[in-house]
């Protein structure tokens, strides 16, 4: 039987070698994409309609499996100490898994008993149990609101009920959806300042480097109300030791060896064995 401490392990080596790359880059000065100590796995969303395009990423159809495997995967990427190895961000929040030709315009209305009992199990886990850093929303709406800016998903739900402390980001060019697909709002400013209002602290894309500020200059959001996105952001960047002297931080002292080493090659051939 496969055993949920093997994906641990696997997800620790992940975070170590994204650690020992993020070194190697941070030396060389170089801030460019993708060395970056944020992680947008694991995907635990279910997986029930073929048509849809991502179910490769995921863990199944079944809710209990996902929320095992995803715990044991946050907690192997983020590891335990002082500081995070790496930030782990829960995808794609929520009731994402329909066609996925449909995926920025459809309505997820789907009975309060899935909901709970099929959608938002995994969610609720790597929140309360593991301590997921971040959660990325769907492009989808459910139950009317955007995934991205959604007053029941993320401030209800993820952050009261829940008790997440971490920082929700969108994702790619999802904010755009909220005003050009789903038709939530007429403007792009309108948008980026309704995803801040509802919690998403993150943007994928453009919208928000462009549009909030013209949002605050119109009154749509106020300075106060960004300060307050902002400083979550800063928080896990602070749990991730990047303000803090490297000598301080024990994963800033990983060398770039670690990638491909010979025990990350043995794990990644126990791991597919296992499976």
């Amino acid at each position: 039987m496969f055993d949920p401490d093997c994906l641990k392990e696997i997800a620790r080596a992940v975070a170590l070698e994204g650690r020992a790359k993020y070194n190697e880059a941070s030396a060389l000065e170089d801030r460019g994409i993708y060395k970056g100590l944020t992680f947008w796995s694991p995907n635990v969303n279910i997986f029930r309609d073929p048509r849809w395009g991502r179910g490769h990423e995921t863990y199944g159809e079944d809710p209990y499996l996902t929320s095992r495997l995803g715990v044991a995967f946050v907690e192997g990427l983020q590891g335990e100490g002082e500081y995070l190895t790496s930030a782990a961000c829960a995808k794609h929040f929520a009731v994402h898994s329909g066609p996925e030709e449909l995926r920025h315009e459809f309505d997820a209305v789907v009975s309060p008993k899935d909901l709970w009992e099929t959608y938002l199990p995994a969610f609720e886990a790597l929140v309360r149990e593991a301590g997921v850093e971040s959660v990325m929303g769907a492009y989808n709406r459910v139950y009317g609101e955007s995934a991205s800016a959604s007053q029941f998903l993320l401030l209800d739900t993820l952050r009261r009920d829940w008790g997440f402390k971490g920082y929700v980001m969108s994702d790619c060019w999802a904010i755009v959806d909220i005003w050009k697909n789903h038709k939530i709002v007429q403007t792009p400013e309108q948008a980026a300042a309704l995803a801040v209002n509802k919690g998403t602290e993150l943007n994928c894309g453009s919208t928000y480097a462009k549009h909030l500020p013209l949002a605050v200059q119109q009154g749509l959001i106020t300075e106060a109300e960004l300060d307050d996105a902002l400083g979550r952001l800063f928080a896990a960047r602070m749990r991730l030791g990047m303000f803090d002297p490297p000598a301080k931080v024990k994963w800033a002292q990983i060398p770039y060896s670690v990638n491909q080493s010979a025990e990350h090659d043995a794990l990644a051939r126990k791991m597919a064995q296992a499976s």
